[in-house]
């Protein structure tokens, strides 16, 4: 067996790989050799003037390197071989001939191109003119099976070779990131080995820790020669030309969740007079801050329990009369559910009572309707909103499994998460727009005493539009931060056990189990000492 990889243009640097007798590790290189032991070291002599391409050609061509019926591993130098890797490797061998992992983000053909796009790996008209290509031998967008490409297993047969050549054929021609070539030679394989001799492509999930690119040295600007950024809007007339290409009746709302989600901008222009701005307060949670900007076009209604000064104006004040103990519960009641007190149509703006208003605040919202979201400033997975609220004993450990069973049982895809932050929700009142607030608060009383993650789970069942989104959320024209709630008197009510954040790997481990995916791969705040010791947790 062979493990071997490719180094060009100094991009990486090798580390010794395991002892292993009966296993060669190789390595191509250009430039300057590399130095780590127990590799052998073969100059890249190819004319090719990308060093991204130049590094590729061994990837996609081993048949050209290697014997025939050889067991190569392809590996990016970034990462390093280990023992499990090698001792993987074997086992899979016995049984396949070839492996891809399958990527973890689960992408869709036009989120791949989107990414390309927007991160200045390809042009509009490099990837416009790939599409074109595809689709004229009969490729389908529902055809596209992300698989993340820096390790791969293959036995050199012909069938695989034809595969490789295939693959290297559409990338030479194509963007210049290979997922989506070698989907496309997946295909194009598939289509002529048909049953009984179907050619299949064993796929397992992905055994690298991507987050952990130890022997990474240089960006990925210092070899990709990176194009400049587009815009948003720039991003979205891109999804409409691959519609327009594709010609398969895609939904938009599905097209638009390869940017993830629309920039306000985009929205239609709402008059000041048609919305109302709310908020509640209970337990004497906040208070109203002085000089807070009031536009006299819109209503300003504040529902209550009671604690708060009915004397502030331009406020409306209306008590709830709602059997609710919790006054976190009794809170969220009508900020999920606004289509109870106001009529069919309303633009409404809830925002947390603590928070100063702004006449940018104003002119930003006339942009956000019908639907319009914040992004947290973390982008937190399901696993990092998850410890926060346990670290902190807003919720109990018994909580936080509950909430991921009863997801797990619905089908609820984990790793989409889209890390909402609840302090500001534009909504036109619709009645698609009632079915996501009923299921935001159905999902807010199961577990967890938290808003977030109830938030994304009523976007994905209502199949509601996506919403627009602020993904720095200061720009909606309201400052936001822990520092910014100039108005907060009290704190998140905790029913948990403040020394429950011991169990914190116990809990991410049984989550791990009850998703499927690995806690070490989607957790990027195991610790959040800031808030924990804002809670006197520590």
């Amino acid at each position: 067996m062979i493990f071997y990889t490719s180094i060009t243009n100094g991009y990486d640097r090798l580390v010794p790989p395991p002892k292993a007798d009966d296993v060669l590790f190789i390595c191509f290189y250009d430039g300057e050799k590399p130095t780590a032991s127990g590799w052998t070291y073969i100059p890249l002599e190819i004319e090719e003037d990308c060093p991204v391409r130049k590094s590729y050609h061994p990837k996609h061509c081993p048949h050209l390197y290697f014997d025939k019926d050889k067991e190569v591993v392809w590996i990016d130098a970034c990462y390093p071989v280990t023992k499990f890797l090698i001792d993987y490797s074997k086992e899979l061998f016995e049984k396949y001939d070839f492996v891809l992992q399958k990527h973890p983000d689960n992408r869709s053909l036009l989120t791949e191109f989107a990414k390309l796009y927007k991160e200045g790996f390809s042009t509009k008209e490099e990837i416009i003119e790939m599409s074109k290509r595809i689709h004229g031998i009969g490729y389908k967008t529902s055809y596209y099976n992300q698989t993340i490409n820096s390790l791969i297993w293959r036995k050199i047969t012909p069938e695989v070779t034809e595969w490789c050549e295939i693959w290297r054929e559409w990338y030479d021609d194509g963007v210049n990131r290979d997922q989506i070539s070698s989907s496309v030679a997946e295909y194009v394989m598939s289509n002529k080995y048909k049953s009984p001799l179907s050619f299949k492509i064993h796929r397992v999930s992905i055994k690298l820790d991507m987050g952990v690119r130890v022997n990474r040295k240089k960006d990925y600007s210092d070899s990709y020669v990176l194009n400049e950024l587009p815009s948003k809007k720039d991003t979205i007339d891109l999804i409409h030309s691959l519609r327009n290409v594709f010609k398969e009746g895609l939904e938009l709302s599905k097209m638009y969740a390869c940017v993830r989600y629309t920039p306000f901008e985009l929205n239609k222009f709402t008059e000041s007079k048609d919305t109302i701005i709310y908020t509640c307060i209970t337990n004497g949670y906040d208070e109203f801050q002085q000089g807070n900007y009031y536009h006299p076009d819109i209503r300003y209604v504040c529902f209550h329990d009671g604690t708060v000064d009915t004397t502030v104006g331009p406020w409306e004040y209306i008590k709830l009369d709602v059997d609710i103990d919790c006054p976190r519960r009794l809170s969220f009641y009508p900020k999920a559910n606004p289509h109870l007190y106001f009529p069919e149509g309303s633009n409404t703006i809830w925002i947390d009572g603590c928070y100063k208003h702004t006449r940018e605040f104003v002119a930003r919202s006339r942009y956000c309707f019908p639907f319009t979201m914040l992004r947290h400033a973390s982008k937190f997975s399901y696993f990092d909103e998850m410890l926060e609220g346990f670290t902190c004993a807003f919720f109990s450990y018994d909580d936080a499994i509950e909430l991921t069973k009863k997801l797990k049982e619905t089908g609820y895809n984990f790793r989409t998460y889209a890390s909402p932050l609840g302090t500001i929700v534009w909504r036109t009142l619709t009645p698609e727009m009632k079915k996501f607030n009923e299921l935001w608060y159905k999902w807010s009383l199961v577990g967890c005493n938290r808003d977030q993650i109830a938030y994304d789970v009523a976007i994905k069942e209502s199949r509601i539009q996506l919403p627009s989104v602020f993904e720095n959320r200061c720009d909606s024209g309201v400052p936001l931060g822990f520092y910014e709630k100039w108005g907060r008197k009290g704190y998140h009510p905790q029913r948990g056990d403040k020394e429950q954040y011991k169990r914190k790997d116990e809990l991410l481990k049984e989550m791990g189990e009850i998703t499927g995916l690995n806690p070490k791969l989607y957790t990027s705040y195991p610790d959040h000492e800031f808030y924990m010791k804002v809670y006197n947790i520590i």
